[in-house]
């Protein structure tokens, strides 16, 4: 009963939105027949019913519009509830893959925003739109009832403001705002640039040049804007000639009807305040459907996320033994233009191997090939499965990458990432192999301390320790470490080297490096 009252909710609001024009629309014509029939001096009991039509719709009017803001709003929340749940369910399938495929950051601000975006769509496009319709229809037949040639004119240009000036718009609308929100990206993309490494562009004499690339960015955004408003304009012109087409083709129709063929005063006044308030439905949903182009952009990302299957179980695609095997044949990973040289290599469970190379040889590009977040050609499999066949891959091979990320949380909460199940003595155990138990000691909260860019600041070298920590805190049975010892000194890197291969003896170890870990007995040299 519960799930049948939910579903019901927004059609309600519908309902309510699509009353509250039609006591609109009631409204005026009652009025219109009570004045005019008042000028009659009828009995008073002829004007008894008008007098409590006009009370009924007016007061009717106020009442459903009220309940409709309070349904549809509660009802646009619970959808968006469960839109993020179904959002986030489709993430945590593929968490790699969708990083990989949408990238990443843009990935993260775009959901956020489509996810809001694409709930205004159904609250000011949807519901409006749906209200529209049956407000319309229901004065286009109040004008059949009136004189049936009404309707010669009253369903073209309904057709016109309910079906083709919304297809128009919606064509124009959204492929306008698709390319004004790819060059938003761009132009936020180089501002960040630019604040980060502006310092440097003054020091070697090119930060003019920066600038000027930025300003022709928001020049290009000025014009698309410009582009999309004169669309807008015209489509809003095309509806008001519509709506003022109406008007004086139903003026003259009752001026026809009253002098050539002496029609009542009262079918005179409602064909004449019937296009009046007929369009009202139009006239409120209109603005917000000239400018939905980000919100319709919204709904068709959303929509095309939700439309991936749903993974019931977590469990891999295909069968991975307890020690899994990893290789590699003629594999190739890239950013897009292929770059490095065909790899091939065969690690067997608990092998380690280290990897070295000139720098921009693809050792860290061959690291994220390794844990999905790139994609490649050739081959890379692990017990004979390619990686984008394998769901769940994290529990397999995780990475420990130059770019890794110190959420602003506590020490634990950023280990555990790795393990949600590990103990506090598991997480001291690795925080000691790469000798941060001095930053735990240090502070009465212990590994409660929170870090990160509102807590303790830590070094380039801790956060790197830390992030090491996290992969070692790890069950994945294959590491990758991709300069593990950068940042660190000569001394603590050995100490640290030492104890992470004692650690890892029952797990297979990848070491991408430019130099230690000699104590590897396999090395792989890469080269462009």
């Amino acid at each position: 009963m519960k799930k049948f009252l939910a579903t019901m909710t927004m059609p309600t609001a519908i309902l309510l939105g699509a009353f509250a024009f039609i006591g609109g629309t009631g409204l005026m014509i009652s009025s219109g027949w009570l004045i005019t029939m008042a000028s009659e001096h009828p009995p008073v009991l002829t004007l008894t019913v008008a007098i409590v039509m006009v009370r009924f719709f007016g007061i009717s009017r106020s009442v459903a519009r009220y309940f409709e803001r309070v349904i549809s709003h509660e009802a646009v929340f619970a959808t968006l509830t469960k839109l993020r749940v179904d959002l986030f369910e489709r993430i945590i399938q593929k968490p790699i893959s969708l990083a990989r495929d949408l990238n990443s950051g843009a990935m993260v601000k775009g959901l956020v925003d489509d996810v809001e975006r694409a709930q205004e769509y159904k609250l000011r496009i949807t519901l409006p739109y749906a209200s529209a319709w049956i407000a319309l229809t229901t004065g286009v037949l109040l004008g059949w009832w009136v004189n049936i040639r009404s309707l010669l004119i009253t369903i073209p240009a309904a057709a016109i403001l309910l079906v083709a000036i919304p297809y128009v718009s919606r064509r124009l609308c959204e492929s306008g705002a698709r390319t004004i929100e790819a060059n938003e990206s761009l132009y936020s993309s180089k501002v960040s640039e630019l604040s980060f490494g502006y310092a440097e562009a003054r020091v070697y004499g090119y930060a003019d040049e920066l600038l000027r690339r930025t300003h022709l960015i928001e020049q290009q955004i000025f014009l698309d804007e410009k582009r999309l408003t004169a669309r807008v304009k015209n489509l809003q012109l095309a509806a008001t000639m519509t709506v003022a087409a109406v008007l004086y083709l139903l003026s003259s129709l009752a001026y026809h009807l009253k002098f050539d063929q002496n029609a009542p005063s009262v079918s005179v006044t409602m064909l004449i305040f019937l296009p009046l308030v007929i369009f009202e439905a139009i006239t409120v949903w209109y603005p917000n459907l000239f400018t939905a182009g980000k919100m319709l952009r919204a709904q068709s990302s959303i929509n095309s996320i939700l439309d991936s299957p749903v993974i019931h179980s977590r469990k891999l695609a295909k069968s991975v033994g307890s020690k899994p095997r990893l290789a590699l044949k003629n594999a190739r990973v890239s950013w897009g233009a292929e770059f490095m040289t065909p790899v091939t290599l065969d690690l067997e469970h608990g092998e380690k191997i280290r990897i070295s190379g000139r720098s921009g040889s693809g050792k860290s590009t061959l690291a994220m090939g390794l844990v999905g977040a790139l994609k490649y050609s050739g081959s890379i499999s692990i017990d004979g499965a390619e990686l984008y066949e394998l769901d769940g891959l994290e529990n397999l091979i995780v990475a420990d990458l130059q770019t890794n990320h110190i959420f602003n949380t506590s020490i634990r909460e950023n280990l555990r990432i790795a393990d949600q199940s590990a103990t506090d003595d598991q997480i001291l155990a690795v925080l000691n192999l790469v000798e941060l138990n001095s930053l735990v000691a240090e502070s009465s909260d212990g590994i409660d301390t929170v870090i990160g860019e509102f807590g303790r600041h830590i070094s380039g070298g801790e956060a790197k320790r830390l992030s090491l920590a996290r992969v070692l805190l790890s069950k994945a049975p294959i590491l990758i470490l991709d300069e593990p010892t950068e940042h660190l000194d000569e001394e603590l890197a050995l100490r640290i080297e030492k104890r992470i291969l004692e650690f890892t003896s029952h797990k297979t170890l990848v070491v991408i490096t430019h130099s230690g870990w000699h104590e590897i007995g396999r090395t792989l040299e890469l080269s462009r």
